[in-house]
């Protein structure tokens, strides 16, 4: 789950503040360069940072986990930059006729490319290549480096709660330490960008939120081409959130918020002209197929631990032994989130050497009412007592499958 939705209404004709997300989903790619558009947008008035004069610079430090090491980030920024970002216009004027899908991408590539801010972003990009060169960190290792870094500031939730707070310039985010999904979306792009990456904004209108899009070899997010990439929190690439918090401001009157599922298809907008992609995507794969199959597990224990009786202490030792097993496992994926690598690599030493699958129905092939996952590779995860499932015999009926399996 993330936090809370945060999008202001658009008034056609006057100051309009545009999505400024929540925090996960959205409604088709960016719309063509009509004539029509073109004449839309020229009559446009975007973000930008205001020139001024105020002397010196603030420093910023930040330390978060990456793998199995604490990196700290440092950083000087520009006052005049800081203040000129804060006290910039963040709204865009508009003719009546122009909706968010036209908007959109321009105003949120204002954010992230206003001139003023290169220099912020090659000082924190030349600490982090030293940081890279010291742990010789491969191009997708430091790909996620700069993705955990942006992911690790603390996430705003009062800005987050008030739709109608304009979003943060990048250098503003550094400089404040906090950020609500736009504003950590809008800084992971420009790092990104800047880096090389082939990478967009994902904008889901209907939902107020915002993620980032970075190309892969797998995992691409719906029919974007794109791996769906969380910024409000810790988390791998290509997970994505079951949920988002309501905010309350879309709350009918005398109901409570509550989390509302990702349903719409974002707002491509593509930032940048790089063309690296993230190439280890099949192993953040096999993470988040794993940790699915095991929670189910764990779903499929509690339900037996809670109907079991107690009046057979060696079935219940037994049913409490699988229960732990898999809660470790879980336990240590969500715990990791910052070190796919790390996490790839304790995964694959619980596999077993067997290449043989459960005996879910008296031999050893799969049942018939089970089908291979998605991807139809055979990817092992633990069974008690040191059997091991073949993910293709369990993925779309993992339930029927254990229910039937010996214990």
């Amino acid at each position: 789950m993330v936090p809370g939705s945060k999008i202001p209404d658009v008034f056609p004709g006057a100051q309009v503040l545009l999505p400024d997300p929540i925090d996960n989903a959205g409604t088709g790619l960016n719309p063509g360069s009509t004539p029509a558009t073109q004449e839309i947008m020229s009559n446009v008035t975007f973000p930008f940072i205001a020139n001024n004069d105020t002397p010196g610079t603030i420093s910023r430090q930040y330390t978060f986990s990456f793998q199995q090491t604490n990196i700290t980030i440092r950083t000087n920024v520009s006052t005049a930059v800081y203040y000129g970002a804060k006290n910039g216009d963040k709204f865009a004027l508009t003719p009546d006729e122009a909706t968010p899908e036209i908007l959109a991408p321009d105003y949120y590539r204002a954010f992230v490319d206003d001139p003023h801010q290169e220099p912020l972003y090659a000082d924190l990009l030349r600490g982090i290549h030293i940081i890279r060169k010291e742990h010789h960190y491969t191009d997708d290792e430091y790909l996620e480096l700069l993705t955990v870094f942006v992911q690790s500031l603390p996430y705003d939730n009062e800005a987050g709660a008030h739709p109608d707070t304009p979003s943060r310039f990048p250098v503003e985010t550094i400089v404040e330490g906090t950020g609500d999904c736009d504003d950590k979306s809008v800084l992971l792009a420009g790092l990104l960008s800047r880096e090389g990456y082939n990478v967009s904004l994902l904008l889901f209108i209907p939902e107020h939120h915002m993620a980032v899009g970075i190309s892969g070899d797998r995992m691409p997010y719906r029919d974007t081409g794109y791996i769906y990439t969380e910024t409000t929190g810790v988390s791998f690439m290509g997970d994505v959130p079951r949920g988002l918090n309501q905010s309350v401001k879309y709350v009918p009157s005398g109901q409570i918020p509550q989390t509302m599922p990702i349903a719409s298809f974002p707002l491509v907008i593509r930032v940048g002209s790089g063309s690296k992609n993230f190439t280890s995507a099949e192993k953040t794969e096999y993470i988040l197929l794993q940790k699915k199959a095991v929670d189910a597990r764990i779903a499929l224990m509690r339900e037996r631990l809670d109907n079991s009786s107690r009046e057979s202490p060696s079935q219940y030792r037994t049913l409490m032994e699988n229960y732990y097993t898999y809660t470790g496992i879980h336990n240590f994926i969500v715990k990791n989130e910052h070190d796919r690598a790390g996490t790839y690599r304790y995964l694959i030493s619980q596999m077993s050497p067997a290449s043989f699958p459960c005996n879910l129905t008296g031999d050893h092939t799969c049942p018939l009412t089970l089908k291979t996952d998605e991807s139809g590779q055979v990817w092992y995860m633990p069974c008690p007592q040191e059997i091991w499932v073949p993910q293709r015999c369990v993925w779309q009926s993992i339930r029927q499958g254990f229910a039937n399996s010996p214990q």
